[in-house]
């Protein structure tokens, strides 16, 4: 399938051959080839930046009021605790529908 374009000038109303051709182009089904094959959630949950250096969530300190054993059970998990509670909060976070990430 050949690829469609056209410039519309800026400010200006596009013909009514002009949206004819967007709408019809919405209905097109997208064609997936080996070069570009639709994945599955699994493999998209699988993509990391490809520079962690160009990405690092903003992290805020706070004081935050733990359960003891709680806090107990994450430090005796070892080095890497806080990460380990931030991983945590995220999951129980989404299956709360607080957020999505």
């Amino acid at each position: 399938m050949a690829t469609v374009t056209m410039t519309l000038n800026p400010g200006a109303q596009p013909t009514k051959e002009q949206l004819e051709e967007i709408q019809a182009a919405s209905k097109r089904p997208i064609v997936f080839t080996d070069d570009a094959p639709k994945l599955t959630d699994e493999e998209l949950a699988e993509f990391k930046p490809a520079n962690p250096k160009y990405y690092r969530p903003i992290k805020e300190l706070i004081s935050l009021r733990l359960d003891a054993a709680l806090l107990d059970a994450f430090k005796s998990t070892g080095k890497g605790y806080q990460s380990r509670i931030n991983e945590a909060l995220w999951k129980g976070a989404e299956e709360m529908g607080i957020i999505a990430k």
